[in-house]
């Protein structure tokens, strides 16, 4: 009976230690991941941003509009157009102005950001993907919808930052010898991350005395805000 117990004794802490061992592998292998990318960054800052939307400064719409037999125009404009970047999600806000003949009236317009990033084009990308408000009237003290109006369909092109793939460079420097020794630093492999009030984009980077094979492009970038597809004239900052 004694040897039994023994023989258990032994059994359990056979198991334990073969246990511990598992677990300790288990978690030297989660460990071992590939390093972070931290060779090189470039930021894009929330301020930057906004000055792109301050410089579209207003973006004005109207249309002709009938409801319960009643016949008039509206005229609506959104202005003080910001963004705000965090991790989880990035936002937009901005004040809109309506008047719908003799009825007026202001509203604040909350919006949602897409940030991305294009490794194979090398974009930054920042797009309004909704941002709506409502045209309504009243008629006889009564609120009388006319349409919802969608600040996204009005910005439907991205804002485009070209990313820092583009940013290699090479130098050279005299040897000991009196020889020129000529160095190539190149980024590779990039990542986005987003932090409060920042879009971070950061880069593993190759250096070569050597001329690289495969040089990314550099390529200049445009962001357009182009014309509306739907019923409103509109104009950005500008009277028709």
């Amino acid at each position: 009976m004694i040897l039994n117990k023994s023989r258990i004794k032994i059994i359990r802490s056979a198991f334990l230690v073969i246990a511990l061992t598992f677990i300790s592998v288990f978690l030297t292998a989660q460990t071992k991941t590939k390093p972070p990318i931290n060779d090189f960054s470039a930021i894009l800052h929330e301020e930057t941003m906004n000055k792109v939307f301050k410089a579209i400064d207003t973006i004005k719409g109207s249309n002709d509009y009938e409801v319960m037999f009643v016949k008039g125009k509206y005229h609506w404009s959104v202005y003080n157009l910001k963004m705000f970047i965090n991790p989880d999600s990035s936002t937009f806000i901005c004040d809109a102005s309506v008047r719908v003949g003799p009825f007026n009236y202001n509203s604040k317009v909350p919006g949602i950001i897409k940030i991305s990033y294009d490794q194979k084009k090398n974009e930054i990308q920042v797009k309004l993907t909704k941002a709506i408000f409502e045209l309504y009237t009243e008629v006889f003290g009564k609120k009388i919808h006319i349409k919802n109006i969608d600040i996204a369909e009005y910005l439907k092109d991205p804002f485009i930052f070209e990313g820092p793939k583009t940013m290699a460079t090479d130098f050279e420097f005299m040897m000991p010898d009196s020889t020129k020794k000529h160095i190539y630093i190149q980024p590779t492999n990039c990542e986005m991350v987003i932090r409060p009030k920042e879009i971070c984009t950061r880069c593993e980077v190759e250096v070569s005395d050597k001329p690289f094979k495969s040089a990314v492009p550099v390529k200049p970038t445009t962001s357009t805000v182009p014309p509306p597809k739907n019923a409103d004239s509109t104009t950005n900052g500008k009277k028709k």
